[in-house]
């Protein structure tokens, strides 16, 4: 009876890593959707200021490095916010205020390795989701921008 009532936990310990993982995955998948969002509708508003900054001569690339650094603040920003909320208010709660499950306390387990992986997924998303829509209103025809066509 020992071992069936330790496998049932191994198995719930498994299935709370498994949606602890989906979770994170979603929030990572969502933050480089909001970024490219965003990112592209910045760009799109800022087409005629980018077309004459195009036409007065400035580098399409320095256009498209000042979109990334951009993506970038917002990154760095939401995820020094995100661990700030997480490491000095969730995690100091809920460790002092376990949650009461039938069978166990329940406990938030947040290792600061893998949120720093999530953190480094996050940031290498980011600056792909603010490569992309630079890119694409950079590579529009110059007087076009300008003419807001």
């Amino acid at each position: 009876m020992g071992r069936i009532s330790g496998a049932i936990f191994k198995d719930i310990g498994t299935t709370f890593d498994i949606l602890g993982g989906v979770i994170g995955s979603i929030g990572i998948a969502v933050a480089s959707i909001t970024v490219f969002i965003v990112i592209f509708i910045n760009a799109v508003t800022r087409r005629k200021y980018i077309g004459i900054l195009q036409g007065i001569g400035v580098c399409p690339s320095a256009i498209t490095i000042s979109y990334i650094l951009q993506s970038l603040f917002y990154a760095f920003a939401g995820s020094a916010i995100g661990s700030a909320i997480l490491f000095g208010f969730l995690k100091p709660y809920i460790d002092a205020n376990p949650i009461d499950f039938p069978f166990s306390d329940g406990i938030l387990v947040a290792p600061i390795d893998l949120t720093l992986i999530r953190i480094g997924i996050i940031i290498l998303v980011t600056i792909i989701a603010g490569y992309i829509p630079a890119r694409i209103i950079v590579g529009k025809n110059i007087l076009d921008s300008i003419l807001g066509r």
